[in-house]
């Protein structure tokens, strides 16, 4: 037997039972947060940087449904918590939990072939989750620096993560596709 053909039976048998899948699942959000912070802070414009791991969160919601969206949503939002200096810690994770259970949600009742529903769902998310933040943070006491400003960071945003999502979405469908079960065991 080869290297390579032991190496593809391990890689095989994880997929097969289920241990690559939220592996890989964890890789594409650090990924995420890792270029975001680092390389993506380059290209701000008005001081705001693209959300990448935003991006991510909602493309494997509604690539892979509510129960995926939770789980990747809080555990994302936690990431981002963590790197937002003087942030109120999971104000994001409450966020990105509901956008990503929301999202799966709404994957039953779209096509997931279609071109444009990614898009329009990272742009509709984006929109709803920076309105969210601002809101949640004016009730938490966090200071609030107008209605305007709030407004011109959200179109930003939506922009940048709509900007992002036609070359992020087809990166995570192809990594899902790849470590999705072949087959489910009972116990």
């Amino acid at each position: 037997m080869s290297v390579s053909a032991g190496r593809a039976r391990a890689g095989a048998v994880l997929s097969e039972i289920g241990f690559a899948r939220p592996f890989a699942l964890g890789v594409i959000m650090v990924v995420a947060l890792a270029l975001q912070s680092t390389i993506l802070t380059r290209a701000t414009i008005l001081g705001v940087t693209p959300q990448l791991l935003f991006v991510a969160v909602v493309c494997l919601a509604f690539l892979e449904g509510d129960t995926v969206g939770v789980v990747v949503g809080f555990s994302g939002g936690l990431l981002q918590d963590f790197l937002l200096p003087e942030s109120i810690v999971g104000l994001t994770a409450l966020l990105y939990t509901f956008i990503g259970y929301s999202v799966g949600t709404i994957r039953y009742y779209t096509s997931t072939e279609a071109v444009w529903t990614p898009v329009l769902t990272v742009a509709l998310a984006s929109a709803i989750a920076e309105g969210g933040y601002a809101l949640l943070s004016i009730l938490m006491g966090e200071n609030w620096v107008s209605l305007a400003d709030t407004a011109k960071i959200g179109g930003l945003v939506v922009l940048y993560n709509t900007l992002l999502t036609p070359f992020v979405f087809p990166l995570i469908r192809g990594i899902a596709d790849r470590v999705r079960p072949e087959r489910v065991i009972k116990l």
